[in-house]
Order: structure tokens, then C-alpha cells, then sequence
């Protein structure tokens, strides 16, 4: 007979296991994630709960989520972080159980809806959502750039790292920037300096501000590391990244070419995070992506990736630097009423932890 019971800190290296056999994804692809704390992410959060399922003190799986408040609307909504599985109870309605324990949880605290992102490939997560009532909302896009090849910066622009005088500066063009989307709550140049240090391995030392020829911050991001916190790995790579691992591997004899992380290799990468740039000088925001680019190149990482809405300009800009991209799709459910439009969407740097 399987029990819900709280999360408890004897759970964690049992979960860690757990995980480590659960990639996301389908038979044809599949993303695995190795993490050191499994809670880690959790501890970022104001207000959370994992929520863990047993057998006969065997754990079964769990779920994890956060509620969030929306000031403006004076509602609160939950954010589905995992659901786990141990891959010997899958099929026996334990993910359906956690769920709706879960949104009992997430209703008792407040929320109005609830929603979590589902990886492209992972059908089961899918098919499991829909049955249980959500939607697919929206789409969001993970354009990766191999970082394998340093690029010349426009001296039209000066990038440096933020300091107490500029955060005000950069804040107002991040609030700007991010007016429209839904769930972006405005910074003060307090609480974005919190926010900086709050995220493990980030910090003010790893966010970049671009000044144009007038002397004005035109372009900002940070470049926050991460695989502190969580690797991932190809469990189940994709044929077509094969056959490019393959030729890029003959190629690179002759001439410098892109790294093709192999199935089981972890994938080393920095995540863009906090971006924002005046629209009418995207060359700015190129001239910052190729240095953080350049930087990822001296860490010794072979990837620079982020998570953004499709209708986010900064896709555009990153396009040009022919990225990889990736699909993960929003599910959610409402608790009353009709969904709210999840378009244009912010994406949080905090739920964007694997």
C-alpha cells in the first residue's frame, strides 16, 4: 500500500539514487541528471514541499513544488519542480497519486493554478498530465551554444561587471524589458542584489553590463555556473547528434570544430541568466553574448545555454550564433476559473535548476 509522508532529510541519498535511474525523456532521447544535494534547488525558494510516496519504508518516488505569490492579482500559483518514479513502481499509479497530493497541498496553501515544464521527448510526463486534466499552455524554447571558437567584440560597446552604482541602472532596462511577461515580478535594485546572491555559484561578480558610445547600459546578463548544483548528461543521445559527433570528429583534424558531448558524458555548460537590451541595438546583446561566450571558452565549458520564451528578442540575437535548440513544453491546471495566458512567459533562473 503506498503512503505520502513529508520529505525528510534520511530521504536524500535514496532519492539521489533514484534519480540517477530516472532520465527525462523517451527511448530515442533522453536528458540525465546528477545532482549533489537533491534538494538543493528547493532551498532557493521562499515556500516549498517535497512530498515523498513509500511502500513497506521503500521509497516509491516523490514530488516537489513551489507556490509562488502574483502581488498585482493578490493570487498565489504552484510550480511543479520533479516527479520521480523509482522505475519499479512505474505503472502503478504512484506519479497519479503524488499529483493530486500535491494539488490538494498547492489548493490548502493558496494557489490558483499549477503548471510544470515537461522535457519534448518525455511522452509518459506528458500523457500523464493530460490525463490528469492540464494543458499545454506554451512552448519554451533552450537554444545551447557550442563555445569552442573565441569572437572578435565590436569596440563600439564597453562590457564590464555590475557594481552598487550601476545595479540601479541594469534593473530598470531588466523591469523594462521583461514588462508583459507573465510572471516577471519587478526588481528594486535591493531585491535583485538578494536575488544575486541567493542563487548558489552566481553573485554580481558573474553579471555583465554593456555601456554603448554615450556612456548608456544598453545590454545586461549574468552567467551563473549551474552544474554546481546539477549535471546533465545524454542518457539516450539522439541518432542525429551521433552522425554530427561522427563528422565533427574527422573535421576536427583539419580544422577547429564544436565539441558533441557522447552519450553518458556529462554536458559542461554555463546558463544566461537575468538578460535584458534595448531593442533598438541588438548588436549589444551579440557583443555580450560572444563574451560570455569567450568566457565559457577560459572556464573550460563546452556549452552557453539559456531557457526563453519564443517571442523573447533575445532568441533572435542567439540565433545568429546557430545554437542547438531545445523544446521543453509548460503543462498547467486551474484551480478556478479559466487559465491565464501564458504568453509572453518569464522564466524564472530558480525553477530553470534540473
Amino acid at each position: 500500500m503506498i503512503s505520502i509522508r513529508p520529505f525528510n532529510e534520511s530521504d536524500k541519498q535514496k532519492m539521489l539514487g533514484i534519480e540517477r535511474l530516472c532520465p527525462q525523456g523517451g527511448q530515442k532521447c533522453a536528458l540525465g541528471v546528477d545532482k549533489k544535494d537533491i534538494i538543493a534547488r528547493y532551498k532557493m525558494y521562499d515556500n516549498w514541499k517535497v512530498l515523498v510516496a513509500e511502500e513497506k519504508g521503500k521509497i516509491a518516488g516523490w514530488i516537489g513544488f513551489t507556490v509562488k505569490p502574483i502581488p498585482e492579482r493578490n493570487k498565489k500559483y504552484a510550480y511543479v519542480t520533479e516527479v520521480m518514479v523509482h522505475p519499479d513502481f512505474r505503472r502503478t499509479g504512484v506519479a497519479t497519486k503524488l499529483l493530486k497530493e500535491l494539488e490538494e497541498k498547492a489548493l490548502e496553501m493558496g494557489s490558483s493554478y499549477v503548471y510544470s515544464y515537461i522535457y519534448e521527448p518525455n511522452s509518459a510526463s506528458k500523457s500523464l498530465f493530460g490525463k490528469l486534466g492540464y494543458s499545454r499552455v506554451r512552448d519554451i524554447s533552450t537554444p545551447v551554444i557550442a563555445t569552442y571558437k573565441k569572437s572578435d567584440i565590436s569596440p563600439e560597446y564597453s562590457i564590464v561587471p555590475v557594481d552598487k552604482e550601476n545595479t540601479g541602472s541594469a534593473v530598470d532596462l531588466i523591469n523594462e524589458y521583461n514588462s508583459g511577461f507573465m510572471h516577471f515580478m519587478p526588481f528594486t535594485a535591493q531585491t535583485f542584489e538578494a536575488r544575486l546572491k541567493a542563487v548558489p555559484w552566481y553573485g554580481s561578480e558573474n553579471f555583465w553590463i554593456v555601456r554603448d558610445r554615450d556612456n548608456k547600459i544598453v545590454a545586461c546578463a549574468g552567467l551563473w555556473d549551474s552544474s554546481r548544483l546539477a549535471n546533465m548528461y545524454y542518457a539516450r543521445e539522439p541518432a542525429a547528434m551521433k552522425l554530427t559527433r561522427s563528422v565533427s570528429g574527422v573535421l576536427s583534424h583539419i580544422i577547429k570544430v564544436p565539441k558533441i558531448t557522447a552519450e553518458g558524458e556529462r554536458l559542461k555548460f554555463l546558463y544566461i541568466a537575468d538578460h535584458a537590451f534595448d531593442k533598438r541595438q541588438p548588436e549589444a546583446m551579440l557583443s555580450l553574448l560572444k563574451h560570455l561566450s569567450n568566457l565559457s571558452i577560459d572556464m573550460k565549458r563546452d556549452y552557453l545555454m539559456t531557457a526563453t520564451d519564443p517571442e523573447d528578442a533575445l532568441l533572435s540575437v542567439m540565433k545568429k550564433l546557430k545554437p542547438q535548440i531545445e523544446i521543453w513544453s509548460i503543462f498547467a491546471k486551474s484551480f478556478e476559473g479559466d487559465l491565464p495566458i501564458f504568453r509572453p512567459f518569464y522564466n524564472d533562473i530558480k525553477d530553470m535548476i534540473p
